[in-house]
């Protein structure tokens, strides 16, 4: 009995020398009608990011912060602004939602997004006073019937959630997905499965033991997403071995179904399974079983959706008005 082996090639190549980092920028990087950008506010906000890369960052950071400043710039001129009140309830909801202590709360938010407290709430303030700059917007013409800039209402009517819906079903429909990575042996007589059961037990335990890379090397890497009645199976049969080149779409067993959609958690790994005249050992990584939803399910998600479209679409055209009409200095940096 033969078996087709699975063979690691581990390529070791030199590392290139690291070419020297661009020069960092300084001075003046931006003028937004009476204000500026530096090159050091661009480089504080790619802290993060490593050195090198920088530099195919800096137009795009540069961009962000300029169409900052322009909606800040025009919700001052809508007397907008939120007081500290406000930006301590919303951190208060956030740690109380997350169960954590107030020290432990600021160490998240310096591992997430590698802002300090204080500066997480200056961002959560500027987001909150664009948000409102854009509701205030939206129904201006409202007001005032000469308003030259034209936003999308945000408000979403229940005939338009319905056509969303209507256009949209598949995404409301019943999702068993599963990401599964398996090693699968064939056998033809009792020897051969007791032969395939004890490699298959082996590669098991060695996986278990080494390091993931290793396990994940030992298990190729056949990751498909799956649904009960479509789930790739071992593939060439007249070829025993590591299965990691053709599958055919016949379903597993009822048996292999339960295991992998019901007995399995995220993680774990099987013990070796017999299913007809295969022995397999699954690897279940990833797991997503969501309900069928109704219109009326849907309805909160669809409005989400609409709204979030309708806000993007708004942001554009305010974008678009406000560079117009304010002096930018370099004249192209919108384009």
């Amino acid at each position: 009995m033969s078996c087709i082996p699975l063979v690691l090639t581990l390529l070791v190549a030199q590392a290139p020398q690291a070419s020297p980092a661009a020069a960092r920028l300084s001075g003046i990087a931006a003028r937004i009608n009476g204000e500026v950008i530096t090159w050091d506010e661009v480089e504080l906000e790619l802290h993060s990011i490593p050195v090198a890369d920088r530099p195919t960052m800096r137009k795009s950071t540069l961009m962000r912060l300029a169409t900052e400043m322009l909606y800040l710039q025009e919700a001052k001129a809508y007397s907008i602004d939120v007081p500290e009140t406000q930006i301590d309830a919303v951190i208060e909801a956030e740690r109380k939602a997350s169960g954590m202590s107030l020290d432990k709360y600021q160490q998240q938010v310096n591992q997430q997004y590698g802002l300090s407290i204080t500066e997480y709430r200056n961002a959560l303030r500027r987001q909150r006073i664009i948000s409102m700059l854009m509701s205030r917007l939206a129904t201006e013409p409202l007001r005032s019937p000469n308003s030259k800039l034209r936003l999308l209402l945000e408000f979403v009517s229940p005939e338009e959630m319905r056509d969303y819906f209507n256009k949209n079903k598949d995404q409301f429909k019943e999702l068993r997905q599963i990401d599964v990575v398996f090693v699968s042996f064939q056998f033809q007589t009792p020897a051969e499965q007791e032969e395939m059961v004890r490699l298959a037990t082996s590669i098991r335990r060695r996986a278990l033991e080494d390091e993931p890379l290793h396990g994940r090397a030992l298990f190729f890497q056949a990751v498909s997403h799956m649904d009960p009645n479509r789930m790739p199976i071992k593939g060439n049969k007249r070829q025993p071995g590591y299965d990691n080149l053709a599958f055919d779409e016949a379903p597993f067993s009822d048996e292999v179904k339960t295991l992998l959609y019901k007995t399995l958690k995220e993680g774990e790994m099987s013990e070796p399974v017999l299913d007809g005249n295969s022995v397999s050992v699954f690897y279940l990584q990833r797991k997503i079983e969501e309900k069928a939803r109704s219109f009326e399910e849907a309805q909160p998600f669809i409005r989400r959706q609409l709204e979030s479209a309708k806000r993007r679409i708004n942001m554009k055209l305010l974008l678009d008005d406000l560079v117009r009409r304010s002096f930018v200095e370099p004249p192209d940096l919108f384009n």
